[in-house]
């Protein structure tokens, strides 16, 4: 006779108050984080152990958990959270595709942008398995670009995220972006560059219409 589980009593589901997740015993025998392309640094991200200490912090835990919460595919809604290094902006991210697919049982992908267009490249050469990469990227319900602008992007990179991102929002697919730059510069604050400089005006203007911006200091 198999073991009911003691964390939900065999029912599957744990109640979290403001939300029911399935529970962790359904996904026995699966590494998540593998499945989730998820990094090993990250695969123990949650939200409850993000340890929020600024304001913005605090609010964007509750703007993530919400959203993962209430996380619709075809809604087409996304997130950029927006700010300097060791903000918890990717463990954010992560605990999102935790949470959705453990609430909603939707499949997401977590690429860092950088080693993505490397894989891309490597690639080339290789049709079908580039096509199938790409396919991912496009397609995916869910897709997290970590560190975007970080990299010294080719023409060739640079085309590769603009078609990623345009595809993504004409189709409705719901994009996490995590980025250390400001998207344009403001009256309020000079920056040394923008990712509308790394990137094009076009790419940061479907940002803003495709994703909640955060910024997170």
């Amino acid at each position: 006779m198999a073991e009911i589980c003691p964390i939900c009593g065999g029912t599957g589901f744990v109640d979290k108050g403001r939300t029911v997740e399935i529970c962790s015993c359904r996904f026995q025998g699966r590494d998540i984080s593998k499945y989730l392309h998820i990094p090993p640094r990250f695969a123990d991200a949650e939200f409850e152990n993000y340890k929020p200490v600024s304001p913005s912090q605090r609010e964007a835990l509750s703007v993530c958990m919400s959203y993962a919460y209430s996380f619709d595919p075809a809604e087409g809604k996304g997130l950029t959270l927006l700010g300097p290094p060791h903000m918890g902006k990717t463990h954010l991210a992560v605990s999102i595709l935790k949470s959705v697919y453990r609430q909603k049982e939707i499949r997401g992908l977590f690429f860092d942008t950088k080693d993505m267009l490397f894989k891309l490249k490597s690639l080339m050469e290789d049709n079908e398995k580039y096509t199938k990469l790409m396919n991912f990227l496009l397609k995916t319900p869910l897709l997290v670009l970590d560190d975007l602008g970080s990299e010294r992007l080719s023409d060739w990179q640079r085309e590769i995220i603009t078609h990623i991102i345009s595809y993504r929002y004409n189709h409705m697919k719901s994009t996490i972006i995590t980025t250390n730059y400001a998207l344009r510069k403001t009256d309020e604050k000079e920056v040394a560059q923008t990712l509308e400089e790394r990137l094009s005006e076009a790419v940061v203007s479907r940002i803003h219409q495709m994703n909640t911006i955060l910024y997170i200091i």
